[in-house]
């Protein structure tokens, strides 16, 4: 039942509105000069865009409701999807993580050959519960909408600094407590966010030995006066990388802690150690549910 409201609410929320002039960046933010963020890629699906991240030389990580999208396409190495340059790649199979709707909304692209950019490392466990804390600033790249009212065509890769407001997502409506405290958070505000088609893209961590993939983009916090500049809500990649590693059979570089090498294993398995579809936390509410399908960030019906 809830996958069906929230499927036939989607479509209703990315239904096509009134064109806008960009006069705004990702929302808050700056085009990405040629040559930064390649691990960066556009997902081109039959019923809408999203962003995603190469993290490995043939996996990209993106949204899990970006696979309702049916994707069928990544452009690769481009700061602009709808000129030409860089790869484009056809997407071999798609698989969204178990129940994402009420769990983590993340999901996986296998493509139909290796990429050439060198692929993210995903932040490890102790690195996002080091870095990932209230006031820390992390940063969001997307090929989304620029504008607050999210109606504009934006098809440029933009980036935008995000201060992490709620590490944990326990504050929010929009918060899936199925995987709380801990599976997501919620970073942004202020007129600085990310935006529809910039569903599944990445959210970096910087550390001493450059940036870290620590977040996905999922959706927008509940009850913002705007779609977007309110404030995202994200998945944390470390909490998914045990499932990603078994269903694509890859594996990936991670960050490494002060301490000694990542843990990458068992301190990254998701909350309940699996695909359970936790709803022995119970069920979210009607009101958690129409935040969810109104806030989703993938791009509106007919832009692929």
């Amino acid at each position: 039942m809830h996958k069906l409201v929230i499927a036939s609410l989607l479509l209703m929320s990315l239904a096509t509105g009134a064109r806008a002039d960009h006069t705004g960046n990702i929302v808050g933010g700056t085009e990405v000069p040629r040559g930064a963020w390649r691990e960066v890629v556009a997902v081109l699906g039959r019923f809408g865009t999203c962003t995603g991240t190469l993290i490995a030389p043939d996996v990209v990580l993106t949204a899990g409701h970006c696979i309702d999208a049916s994707p069928y396409e990544v452009a690769v190495d481009t700061i602009d999807y709808a000129k030409p340059g860089g790869q484009r790649i056809a997407v071999a199979s798609a698989r969204a993580y178990p129940d994402w709707q009420e769990r983590y909304d993340v999901g996986i692209l296998m493509l139909d050959h290796v990429a050439l950019p060198r692929p993210a490392t995903i932040a490890a466990a102790c690195t996002a519960k080091r870095g990932l804390v209230e006031g820390a600033q992390v940063r969001a790249v997307g090929f989304g909408v620029t504008s607050p009212s999210g109606d504009d065509d934006n098809t440029a890769l933009h980036e935008v600094e995000l201060p992490v407001r709620d590490p944990a997502c326990t504050t929010d409506a929009a918060c899936i407590a199925a995987i709380a405290p801990g599976g997501e958070l919620i970073a942004g505000g202020r007129g600085r966010d990310s935006c529809f088609g910039d569903s599944g893209g990445p959210v970096f961590l910087d550390t001493a030995k450059g940036p870290v993939l620590a977040g996905v983009v999922s959706r927008g916090v509940a009850n913002a006066p705007r779609p977007c500049g309110g404030g995202g809500i994200y998945v944390r990649a470390d909490k998914v990388m045990t499932w990603v590693k078994r269903t694509t059979g890859r594996t990936f570089a991670r960050s490494a802690c002060d301490a000694g090498p990542a843990d990458d294993g068992g301190a990254d398995e998701e909350v309940d150690g699996g695909c359970s579809t936790g709803r022995g936390a119970g069920p979210l509410g009607v009101g958690s549910l129409l935040a969810i399908a109104r806030r989703r960030r993938r791009g509106r019906v007919g832009r692929a």
